[in-house]
């Protein structure tokens, strides 16, 4: 049994985190393991408080000293506030002059049924949506899961105010597909083998700068992040990032169609995102008024750096596409030597290759609440809906973490599908949104859906119980044993097939399937709440993270 409290920081209670203490933990500040001690260690690591000494009751400022004052006030859902050795500090009143505060009446939704989510993932949501300044709709998707202090696979919807650590640090991370001139029958079965053994030379520099500042020229804007940045142009990265080379398995969309092969690319903007982060947003409880010149600084950065991560996965497919199509004369034209010309007219093959970009980690500003159409059929609503309208509506800011927008952004016209990836050896569903009344025309979901599968187990505990279970890694990294073709239960074929490429031993088990949710129960709860609909799946035969090259 356990005892839920939440601490926050006395001098800032809007950076506070659900812990749970043991019920039979002692209530003696002096015994081992007491409250007390565990209190102060659950600051230390979760508000990063690194001298916290004493202790106070919220609601009525009372220290806690002895063993009574403990035995008096902890209970289930009591507040407790960390100090460094200030005296206890009251509701700040300077803060709600300036209307500097939370909304407590914010509309929470939390859109997971069947898909399993972490108690404190959703304290993080309501805390956050509940707190931040400016924050009137919050939306917890199917793969909501805990983050450092902000949650992942969440949506928050603000007016007036941008959070940039509601997106957090890989600004522009997103997910594109693009379309390979491979047969089915030269990537299926063992012969995923050969194209996994054909992915080289993906790590490390692409050409010089000067060639990837021209790869950065996007209308005759340059978005170079410059050199120190730039030089991870091309990059897959770290963490969940990934290509893979997939085939569609069924499909009721007009974009993909059945038995082809395509190219899945998930990465971000690399270091850059996080470095715009630090510079501009150090603390976690940094927020920005709208047109403020902080705000207006750090947007600049923000826009710079999605179209630095789109670029990026532009370029990682090329990369790919010269391994994959080396007979293909559109990618034998680049070497250090080549035009600004010739890599713009390879930028342009690359675009005739795509079939949908997304961002999933960002903040868009659009108009609010979504239109009702007044269009007599549904297919007619859909089509006339359009995030840049603005019938006297007002303008608010969508902060996006692990969510994919159902607008294209450059159209700003509803998106007809996009990718929903599970994790290693399982499939990615194609799905569609869905606008209705029922939903308020995408109100519901805040104009989003869920972005993956989302980590069931974090990388910690991921990393200390696979790497027992799994001690051998090559069970996840062939088409066998834990990676095999499953079979569902209506016998639909649905899992497994997959060669994983993973030189880091840590990665193979932080990314192992069992780490994450199953991608079907997600989506259920995606149909279910009527905002998407699945049109198609793939499989993945060839999923690449990282190659040691050399090996």
């Amino acid at each position: 049994m356990s005892i839920r409290v939440t601490i926050a920081l006395n001098t800032n209670r809007t950076i506070k985190s659900l812990l749970l203490l043991p019920a039979d933990a002692p209530r003696d500040p002096k015994a081992a393991k007491s409250c007390h001690s565990l209190v102060l260690a659950g600051a230390k690591t979760k508000l990063r408080l690194k001298k916290g000494w004493r202790i106070f009751v919220s609601e009525s400022g009372e220290e806690l000293l002895i063993e009574e004052d403990w035995r008096t006030n902890l209970r289930n859902d009591v507040v407790l506030l960390v100090s460094a050795g200030e005296e206890y500090v009251g509701l700040r009143k300077e803060a709600e002059e300036d209307d500097v505060k939370g909304n407590a009446d914010c509309v929470v939704v939390n859109l997971a049924e069947k898909a399993v989510v972490d108690g404190e993932a959703v304290v993080q949501l309501e805390n956050s949506a509940t707190t931040l300044p400016g924050i009137i709709h919050a939306v917890g998707q199917p793969d909501l899961h805990v983050g450092n202090k902000f949650p992942i696979g969440a949506v928050f919807v603000s007016e007036g105010w941008i959070h940039p650590h509601l997106i957090g640090g890989d600004i522009g991370c997103g997910m594109a597909w693009y379309r390979l001139s491979l047969s089915r029958a030269k990537v299926d079965g063992d012969k995923g083998r050969k194209i996994a053994d054909s992915l080289r030379g993906l790590e490390g520099e692409w050409a010089s700068q000067a060639a990837r500042e021209a790869w950065l020229n996007v209308d005759g804007e340059c978005y170079s992040a410059d050199e120190e940045w730039d030089r991870s142009l091309g990059t897959i990265g770290a963490g969940n990032h990934f290509a893979e080379v997939q085939v569609v398995q069924a499909s009721s969309c007009d974009e993909l169609n059945e038995d082809e092969v395509v190219l899945l690319v998930h990465s971000g903007s690399r270091g850059f995102g996080g470095a715009m982060l630090k510079k501009f947003a150090p603390d976690s409880g940094t927020s920005f008024r709208e047109g403020s010149q902080e705000a207006e600084e750090y947007l600049k950065a923000h826009d710079i750096a999605c179209e630095w991560a789109k670029a990026n996965r532009d370029l990682i497919a090329l990369r790919f596409l010269c391994c994959l199509e080396p007979g293909c004369e559109d990618w034998n034209n680049q070497d250090d030597e080549s035009t600004i010309e010739q890599i713009q007219q390879l930028r342009k093959r690359i675009q005739q290759r795509k079939v949908v970009d997304i961002w999933h980690n960002n903040v868009q500003k659009v108009s609010w609440p979504p239109i009702e159409s007044s269009s007599q059929t549904l297919e007619s609503a859909t089509e006339s809906l359009s995030i840049n309208s603005n019938n006297n509506q007002k303008y608010v800011y969508i902060h996006r973490k692990g969510a994919a927008p159902t607008y294209s952004p450059n159209t700003g016209f509803p998106l007809s599908m996009l990718p929903l990836p599970g994790s290693r050896a399982t499939p990615t569903l194609i799905l569609r949104p869905k606008f209705s009344p029922q939903t308020g025309w995408g109100l519901k979901n805040a104009l989003s859906l869920a972005h993956g599968a989302g980590r069931s187990m974090s990388r910690t505990k991921a990393l200390s119980t696979l790497s027992q279970k799994y001690k051998d890694t090559s069970k996840l990294l062939t088409p066998t044993s834990a990676s095999q073709e499953h079979k569902s239960q209506d016998g639909s074929d649905v899992h497994g097939g997959t060669w994983v490429i993973c030189d880091q031993k840590d990665l193979v088990w932080e990314e192992a399937p069992e780490a994450y949710k199953d991608i079907y129960a997600v989506a259920e709860d995606l149909v279910g709440s009527g905002v998407a609909e699945v049109v198609g799946w793939c499989r993945a035969r060839v999923s690449y993270k990282v190659r040691v090259e050399g090996r």
